[in-house]
């Protein structure tokens, strides 16, 4: 069982930022129908991989509690391309949370690697132990973009999420950028329940 007060707990502790700013960066979230909300105490929602990347994103990306329900909602939608093949950041942090959870990240590294990473990479080709891999997510704003660094064993691979529609030189030189690495990602990850615990 996880509840979004665990997850505000995870993520503070792990990141190192106030847990109230990350609680009201939830509740502004939470009200927007981005993480689930019921009841309290045993009938509280109980969160999953979703509601985890939600606040996750938010947590890391919001100036402000005002605006956190629209970076979350921009920064899930941002694209990562190679041909044909695409996919959105938020199905990514989901399943990385997924796979960090089920200690399955050579499942996970190897298949996003080989869909929309840096083409023929080892990466997206063999296999290493869940232990040998690190991750390290980058946020950048005002420009909204994220990447995604996996190593293992020094192997170093990128996925790049971002707008391609946005207009970089309209928003001016200057770019900030958090990054969180695997120690969040598995804190986080080690809240949610496994697979059939909550219903």
């Amino acid at each position: 069982m996880a509840t979004l007060s665990q997850l505000v707990t995870a993520i503070s502790s792990a990141e190192g930022i106030d847990a109230e700013r990350v609680t009201a960066i939830a509740r502004a979230v939470r009200e927007e129908g981005l993480i689930k909300t019921s009841g309290r105490g045993t009938s509280a929602a109980q969160m999953d991989e979703r509601d985890a990347a939600n606040l996750l994103i938010a947590a890391n990306t919001a100036d402000t509690a005002r605006t956190a329900p629209d970076m979350v909602k921009q920064y899930r939608a941002l694209q990562a391309k190679r041909g044909k093949q695409k996919s959105d950041f938020g199905s990514e942090l989901e399943e990385l949370l997924l796979a960090a959870k089920r200690e399955l990240l050579a499942d996970y590294v190897t298949r996003a690697v080989a869909l929309v990473g840096t083409r023929g990479h080892i990466l997206g080709k063999r296999r290493y132990p869940n232990e040998a891999y690190e991750f390290e997510i980058t946020f950048e704003k005002p420009v909204a973009a994220v990447f995604l660094h996996v190593a293992a064993q020094t192997r170093l691979g990128l996925i790049s999420f971002h707008d391609r529609q946005a207009n970089i030189d309209a928003a001016g030189d200057r770019r900030e950028s958090t990054k969180i690495t695997q120690r969040t990602i598995f804190a986080v990850a080690n809240v949610l329940p496994q697979l059939g615990e909550n219903g």
